[in-house]
């Protein structure tokens, strides 16, 4: 009786689910309003976090990018700008570094507010099999693909 009652069980949940999926693949949730909010994008200067910079100036937030490469922040300040953004601020950070990582974030809380939304971005990729890493890369892609995360989001 009861494997009878959890195979019924199972077959009215797995219906219900699969019905409700359908509903939300044509009638979507309501997205969140981002304009206003303080956004912090980690790794700003290039790739992904530079598209996400776009996309935020566009829906209206505030911009707040950090990254390793003064020239690529340099780039993603501008396209902000082109898009729409109100306010950017761009700082220089090394996010492999915890002191430097505490540093600018508390730069950021003077002069910026207290960040909403953070995305941590930063990454390395070595781009080659492990093997063939010298130690010195491993140890850096360690720091800042792992560790950085340990480190930025509790000082927001």
């Amino acid at each position: 009786m009861n494997f009878f009652l959890e195979t019924l069980k199972f077959i009215v949940l797995f219906v219900y689910y699969l019905l409700e999926s359908l509903v939300f693949l044509f009638i979507p949730g309501r997205k969140k309003n981002v304009s206003g909010e303080i956004v912090l994008i980690t790794g700003a200067g290039s790739g992904i976090g530079r598209l996400l910079a776009v996309k935020f100036a566009r829906l209206g937030a505030t911009v707040v990018l950090w990254d390793i490469n003064q020239e690529g922040l340099n780039c993603t300040v501008r396209l902000a700008r082109e898009n729409g953004a109100g306010r950017v601020h761009s700082y220089v950070c090394d996010c492999s570094k915890r002191q430097d990582i505490y540093r600018v974030a508390d730069e950021v809380k003077k002069e910026v507010g207290d960040v909403s939304i953070l995305i941590n971005n930063a990454g390395i990729v070595i781009g080659r099999r492990f093997l063939d890493s010298s130690d010195s890369l491993v140890e850096k892609t360690m720091e800042v693909n792992t560790m950085a995360h340990f480190w930025v989001i509790p000082v927001f």
